[in-house]
């Protein structure tokens, strides 16, 4: 009889484990105290009595977290025009001391040829209008210091604006 009882206790528990979880995949926190506000286009979330304490720190979507409040970060992507040209390069990369920048468009465009580094320092900007069939443009790279450049090409066709992107090394 006893033995009986063992068994059919330990079926129970194992029945009941699978039932039961007490994991959970999803964010989750359960707080003493604390409460949420929204000002000025942010969410502030707060808890007392937590704990735990961590702390998270991130400036590519600005999340800050004191104690284990978990935020759900939702991405909004911007979609980036490119104008399709045809024979549009970038040579030589890397480049030392001048990089050729070759256009060639089928109708009159406005071009705006924009230098900077990967913080965001503007060194060179060029606009011309009326780009038509195929274009040299050779920018001198000389007077700057070695490192990685971003080279966008900017296109205004019809009052739409497309852009396209280079990665460009100076040695």
């Amino acid at each position: 009889m006893k033995i009986f009882q063992t068994v059919l206790v330990t079926i129970f528990m194992a029945a009941i484990s699978h039932i039961c979880s007490a994991q959970s995949i999803g964010p989750a926190t359960l707080n003493a105290a604390g409460g949420s506000a929204a000002l000025g286009g942010n969410t502030y979330e707060w808890s007392v009595g937590e704990m735990v304490l961590v702390n998270t720190v991130s400036t590519a979507g600005l999340v800050v977290t004191q104690g284990t409040l978990q935020p759900q970060i939702q991405v909004t992507g911007i979609k980036e025009n490119q104008l399709a040209l045809e024979g549009l390069s970038v040579y030589p990369n890397p480049a030392s001391d001048h990089l050729n920048i070759n256009l060639n468009v089928a109708r009159n465009l406005e071009v705006t040829l924009k230098l900077s580094d990967v913080s965001g320092r503007t060194y060179y900007v060029k606009t011309s209008k009326n780009h038509n069939g195929s274009d040299l443009i050779t920018l001198d790279l000389s007077p700057y210091a070695g490192g990685i450049y971003l080279l966008q090409i900017e296109t205004v066709d019809r009052a739409k604006t497309y852009y396209n992107t280079f990665k460009v090394v100076k040695n």
